[in-house]
């Protein structure tokens, strides 16, 4: 990223890196905190946003602004740029749908869904299963498996 940085100054470039982010909590808004790696790549960009997939339709990204150095803040939390992916010919595309609030497109937490995964974690512990095993299975990290375990008092 330096090395991008120093080029993009010498030559006055407009340089488009892009980074994976990793498995996440698709609950939760993105931040620049998701970006997969060190988190001072972050640090070097004038500007970043995020491609998010909507809950509500596998179809459906929203773009959202997560850094800006020299911009206003427009796409945030509350103005989220929404797209449909299509495929019309041989690329795939975004085609702009609107704008809308990042909430509506995240997972909504019922107290079912933690009730399940609460059952999930204890019948794989009950299998002899690992913290970091249970962890992996079911998407979460082993210290929220740790902490559903000591709420349900079956560490």
């Amino acid at each position: 990223m330096k090395h991008l940085k120093k080029l993009k100054n010498q030559y006055g470039l407009s340089i488009l890196a892009l980074a994976h982010t990793p498995k996440r909590d698709l609950s939760k808004p993105l931040t620049k905190n998701d970006l997969q790696g060190s988190k001072m790549l972050i640090n070097f960009c004038d500007s970043s946003f995020t491609i998010g997939e909507s809950f509500t339709d596998k179809n459906i990204r929203y773009l959202k602004q997560i850094k800006q150095r020299n911009t206003e803040h427009i796409y945030d939390a509350d103005n989220v740029i929404i797209c449909q992916v299509e495929k019309p010919s041989n690329f795939l595309r975004f085609e702009f749908i609107g704008f809308n609030k990042e909430q509506e497109h995240l997972r909504q937490h019922t107290d079912k869904d933690k009730e399940n995964l609460n059952e999930r974690v204890n019948e794989l512990k009950q299998q002899g299963r690992s913290l970091r095993e249970i962890g992996s299975e079911l998407g979460i990290s082993h210290m929220k498996v740790s902490r559903i375990l000591k709420d349900c008092n079956t560490l």
